[in-house]
């Protein structure tokens, strides 16, 4: 009977140690602080889709499915960060929320998402598991979208430096969000359709993480060749991803 238990409690260490965390450490991906207010953003915009059932049709369409994906991936990761930024405590409900509003097939449902994203950034927490899944915390072709949308600001930002800091810090924190959505794009591996590529599309995926976090990191610095050179670097691994991936299909 002992040595059952003991069985019972090593495989029950093993499954928890072996969830699917981030396969970087949040420190050295994001600083917390950038992804709460990143993430606090996103929720004023699902608040603002849903303060009505007309805006909510209007944006089902269109930008609810990617803001609640990619609060969802911000909550994960300030879940796991291992500094403390704020409402770290009720992030794991955040991001169940999150979930909760993308998953949702009428306004009503929608709305109780947001209810609960609401209440949990404001410091009320209702339990949630910390453990997630990011190949599940939103869809791909959301994340997708929020992709080229940073990457958009962000070419723009490698011609020339923003003036005004708040300018700079926004485009510093659009790059953090970036390496933040590589970790999900990690782990999503759907379009991987020979599990022999599997590797080269998380390496990639890697890749873009890195040099996103380092572009962040040197426009902080107001350091426009080392922003351009990360941001260079990380659309390399993009486009080598697509090439291989995408452009085939």
């Amino acid at each position: 009977m002992l040595r059952v238990s003991l069985l019972s409690l090593c495989l029950s260490v093993v499954a928890v140690a072996s969830f699917a965390a981030a396969p970087v450490k949040i420190k050295d991906v994001a600083p917390g602080a950038d992804l709460v207010l990143e993430a606090d953003a996103k929720i004023k915009a699902l608040e603002e889709a849903l303060s009505s059932a007309d805006k909510y049709q209007e944006a089902k369409a269109g930008p609810l499915g990617r803001d609640a994906g990619v609060l969802a991936a911000l909550s994960q990761a300030i879940v796991e960060s291992e500094e403390k930024p704020a409402w770290k405590a009720a992030a794991a409900d955040v991001r169940d929320g999150a979930i909760a509003i993308g998953n949702a097939k009428s306004f009503e449902e929608a709305k109780k998402g947001l209810d609960a994203v609401k209440a949990a950034a404001g410091g009320t927490a209702a339990g949630a598991k910390p453990e997630a899944e990011w190949n599940k915390l939103g869809k791909l072709g959301a994340v997708m979208k929020e992709v080229n949308a940073r990457n958009g600001k962000l070419r723009r930002a490698v011609r020339k430096l923003p003036e005004k800091d708040e300018e700079l810090a926004q485009t510093a924190r659009d790059a953090s969000v970036l390496a933040v959505l590589a970790l999900a794009t990690h782990d999503d591996t759907h379009e991987v359709k020979n599990d022999a590529d599997k590797p080269l599309w998380q390496q990639q995926s890697k890749d873009f993480q890195k040099e996103m976090t380092a572009a962040a990191a040197a426009f902080k610095a107001k350091d426009l060749a080392g922003a351009k050179k990360a941001f260079d670097a990380a659309n390399k691994a993009c486009n080598e991803c697509h090439k291989k991936f995408r452009d085939k299909e």
